[in-house]
């Protein structure tokens, strides 16, 4: 019976092609509270990019499917129908679907009604097929249908799904225009709608009490004063994950900024002398901001380091500036690979020579034009320009680049794990690259890029599922 449910439901999300306009801001935030974990899914946006619209043989092939496992005649006639015009479903998929929950375990989804008494007719529909004796009834002005597992409850303009919550005070939501305490005047959630991606969520910090304790916050900072935004984009063989911190207190925001500051700009220099291979990463570093930060906060005393807290100062203290660590391929039995850390003299390099190590035949380490450097590689030499590397522009000015070539990693991970080469070419057989970096103080992007250029990302996993089905 669920699953009959469950392909009915499936056929009427993907008939949504046809439908016009784009997803719009919702007029449903005062069903949402302010507390609340969010995620909003623009569903028309999806299956554009799923590119279902065009795919005859993917819509037949789901319609002989549901036809197939329907049991009543109404339930077929309902399903040609709504094939044939999908407005008959009664949901304005135009419109977002915001699902959401608060850490009182109170989840719910959240949408608009396009047709009143075609939604009452396509639940009644699948309350049938479910084998229910529900159906839809009327209380105050608001329609329901209640089952075991959960309640639908609709007006004119919205319908709204939970669990285990009682009539009256669900009714209650519809029948109250307040906005005080609901995402209506949040400017959080204001940014979650203005965000550009399909899926977008916004969660409260608060949502981590317990995980966190107090005294592992800023001074003066507390959970409820920061969210996290995130959001999902695609193109032709990209996705894009987006995320902002959203500080709503002087102690946040003083905090970012302090963060910042150990973490400044970058300036590229040793760019040119990393291989563009399996793995690069490359950000700037403050070491007297950085020190000056972990003594104000005790980390070292946590750490169990107390008594080296001089030698701690002294090499960070000498770091001033850019570090890059690239590694390439292997070439012979080491890889090529660099690091390079911009320092005002040789601290950090007499500190590893007084630990005993020393320079030998595939690893070179010094101290040369101001850098601090390790080489590794039986043919790879510090401070050597590489051809085919990175351009330059990919990290100057911001805080925080890191690159890895799934292919590459894979190769490297034979050398050291066989589960963890299956894993990196497991990824490999759909992933070509993955890209983080910074976009400012307080958001920053993660990129994935598909061994498929051709396709959106949607359209890919949805033709995967399509061969399984």
């Amino acid at each position: 019976m669920k699953q009959r449910k469950t392909n009915l439901m499936y056929l009427l999300l993907i008939a949504v092609f046809v439908l016009s306009s784009c997803a719009k801001s919702s007029k449903n935030a005062r069903f949402i509270p302010d507390n609340a974990a969010v995620v909003s899914i623009d569903v028309k946006q999806m299956f554009e990019k799923a590119k279902l619209g065009e795919n005859e043989e993917a819509k037949k092939k789901f319609l002989e499917t549901v036809e197939s496992n329907a049991k009543s005649q109404e339930s077929k006639d309902l399903v040609k129908k709504i094939v044939d015009d999908p407005a008959k479903a009664g949901l304005d998929l135009r419109e977002p679907i915001y699902l959401f929950g608060t850490d009182e375990n109170d989840f719910a989804a959240l949408g608009t009604i396009l047709d009143k008494d075609d939604f009452t007719q396509l639940l009644n529909t699948l309350s049938k097929e479910g084998g229910s004796e529900s159906v839809v009834k009327e209380k105050d002005g608001v329609q329901y249908l209640e089952d075991s597992q959960a309640a639908v409850f609709f007006n004119d303009e919205v319908f709204y799904i939970t669990q285990g919550k009682k009539i009256d005070d669900i009714i209650a939501k519809f029948k109250n225009d307040d906005t005080k305490g609901t995402m209506a005047e949040s400017e959080d959630f204001a940014k979650l709608t203005a965000a550009q991606g399909f899926i977008k969520a916004l969660i409260p910090m608060t949502l981590a009490e317990g995980q966190i304790t107090k005294n592992m916050l800023p001074e003066g900072a507390e959970l409820k004063d920061l969210s996290v935004l995130i959001d999902l984009s695609t193109d032709k063989g990209e996705a894009k994950f987006g995320f902002e911190c959203l500080a709503k207190s002087d102690a946040w925001k003083n905090y970012i900024k302090q963060s910042a500051d150990m973490c400044g700009k970058i300036a590229g220099d040793y760019l040119k002398y990393l291989p563009k291979g399996a793995f690069m990463l490359y950000t700037n570093i403050n070491g007297k901001k950085l020190y000056e930060v972990m003594e104000k906060n005790g980390v070292l005393a946590e750490l169990g380091a107390a008594d080296q807290q001089d030698i701690v100062k002294k090499i960070l203290e000498a770091i001033e500036g850019d570090f890059a660590i690239g590694v390439g391929e292997f070439k012979g039995n080491l890889p090529d690979a660099a690091a390079y850390i911009k320092t005002k003299d040789g601290s950090i390099i007499d500190f590893a020579k007084e630990n005993g190590m020393k320079p030998e035949k595939g690893i070179d380490f010094g101290f040369k034009d101001g850098a601090s450097f390790v080489a590794i590689g039986e043919n790879n030499a510090a401070f050597t320009e590489v051809k085919g590397g990175f351009d330059k522009s990919v990290v100057s000015g911001r805080r925080l680049y890191l690159f890895c070539d799934i292919d590459l990693i894979s190769t490297l991970s034979e050398q050291f794990s066989s589960s963890a080469a299956s894993n990196a070419k497991m990824a490999g057989e759909h992933l070509k690259t993955i890209e983080f970096y910074d976009t400012s103080d307080t958001s920053g992007e993660l990129v994935l890029k598909l061994d498929d250029e051709s396709k959106d990302p949607v359209q890919y996993i949805i033709d995967m599922a399509l061969r399984q089905f």
